[in-house]
């Protein structure tokens, strides 16, 4: 059963987030005397932002509610998957492969990284016409009080995100593709997955890195195409039910743990600059403090 989504701006911008740009946020330490501090809680500035945004709409005789979700909190093995760790990624390869059929096997598998935002049911609870109108004003509220609390100047939640990606993918290629020891690492990758009868398509450490898990994306898109001819998009999920998605993941799964035998040196040399390029890009657009929509 599908569930209807908003689209609102937070929503369009936390794909970047669940995309790989994910902050990992500490707990804060309490003061001594017990007593909170502004400049101490992460969410501050998403605490002032949402009021603005709320009064914002509350001016545009819409009713919005403040939302502000939790930092994103890490347990250390979920740190050593996002860095690399051949155990961790073993671990996780042999149960859900490269993460393209595994949604299908395992159905809380897609409620990762979900985001709950209070203003659906609001949004939802309006006519179609009047809904379009909420969501046109959020999108204007949510561009002012997102450029003034970050300090970046956006015309609209998709240039947000556009800016946001394009500064990932400028130092992605600068930091990795041209970085000497990655790219040995990265040959040497590639010829053992061309030695072992795997198609590889490019060398560069950014492709390498995701060649195995485009390969099971492209043919999940594949089955979503046949399925449905006038779906959109370079990626289509298919309909698939978890028995019929069991025969795909057991052979992802074993594509996958060959990818990363041959990846062992990669992985962790790559996944942790890729986890510095992250958290730079974070603190930029402000995804440590939920400016970003997370």
């Amino acid at each position: 059963m599908s569930r209807v989504l908003i689209v609102t701006p937070a929503a369009v911008l936390a794909l970047a987030v669940l995309a790989g740009c994910g902050a990992e946020t500490a707990p804060t330490a309490a003061p001594a005397d017990g007593k909170a501090s502004a400049t101490a809680d992460p969410r501050s500035k998403r605490r002032q932002m949402e009021a603005m945004r709320a009064d914002c709409m509350k001016g545009k005789g819409f009713k919005y509610a403040a939302n502000v979700p939790a930092p994103v909190q890490r347990t250390p093995e979920e740190v050593k998957l996002r860095t690399g760790d051949y155990d961790a990624m073993a671990k996780e390869r042999e149960k859900y492969g490269f993460g393209v059929f595994a949604g299908h096997v395992y159905p809380e598998r897609k409620e990762v990284g979900m985001l709950v935002d209070p203003n659906e049911p609001i949004a939802m609870a309006l006519s179609e016409t009047q809904r379009k109108v909420w969501v046109s004003a959020d999108e204007t509220c949510y561009i002012q009080a997102y450029s003034k609390f970050s300090g970046r100047k956006v015309t609209s939640g998709i240039d947000a995100f556009n800016q946001m990606n394009t500064m990932s993918k400028q130092l992605r290629g600068r930091e990795l593709n041209g970085d000497a020891e990655l790219v040995r690492l990265a040959g040497a990758f590639g010829e053992c997955l061309k030695n072992k009868g795997v198609k590889v398509t490019s060398f560069k450490p950014t492709d390498i890195s995701s060649n195995g898990q485009e390969a099971y994306e492209a043919m999940a898109t594949k089955i979503g195409r046949e399925q449905n001819p006038d779906a959109k998009g370079e990626l289509v999920i298919p309909d698939l039910t978890a028995d019929r998605a069991r025969p795909y993941l057991a052979d992802e799964i074993r594509s996958a743990l060959l990818d990363l035998e041959c990846g062992k040196d990669f992985y962790p040399a790559y996944k942790s600059k890729e986890w510095a390029i992250s958290q730079k890009v974070d603190t930029a657009f402000g995804v440590d403090e939920g400016l970003f929509g997370s």
